[in-house]
């Protein structure tokens, strides 16, 4: 296993929405368009909608954004919202490192996380093996999943 180059978490700022939204479109548009479900207009209205600044880190390496991730904490549960790294950098790690220390957190506080996303989208393999699991198997485009930390595993 290959080692994760070293990264940076740094809060985001209102005005660095329209870099969270390409990157965004970018990701969505292939995995919607092969679902034959692309509507650009209504996915820039989702995420204007549903971006936090506050809720927001955009991740950093070697002093370059590469992507970006919103965590929303919710009484038992973390939600994250978004994961979006650009194309060049995924499969370095870093994704899998965000979402580790994401768990080993809400494990320490005894809350779960859950996350949404499409059916067709690569990541839900990394999920998976990260512990996630499917709510409803026949939900479609959108599957949602959830973590549940050991501790409260029956």
């Amino acid at each position: 296993m290959k080692q994760c180059p070293p990264f940076v978490l740094r809060p985001a700022l209102p005005q660095e929405f329209a870099f969270a939204e390409e990157i965004y479109i970018n990701a969505m548009r292939p995995l919607m368009l092969q679902l034959d479900n692309w509507d650009e207009p209504m996915r820039r209205a989702a995420i204007r909608r549903s971006f936090k600044a506050a809720d927001s880190r955009i991740i950093v390496l070697e002093g370059r954004d590469i992507g970006w991730t919103q965590v929303t904490e919710r009484d038992a549960d973390y939600n994250l919202a978004q994961i979006q790294i650009l194309d060049e950098f995924c499969g370095l790690g870093i994704g899998s490192a965000i979402i580790r220390d994401l768990l080993r957190h809400a494990a320490h506080e005894g809350k779960t996380v859950s996350l949404s996303a499409v059916r067709t989208n690569r990541a839900i393999e990394l999920y998976k093996r990260l512990g996630f699991v499917v709510i409803d198997p026949d939900a479609t485009p959108i599957i949602d999943m959830v973590w549940t930390p050991p501790s409260r595993q029956s």
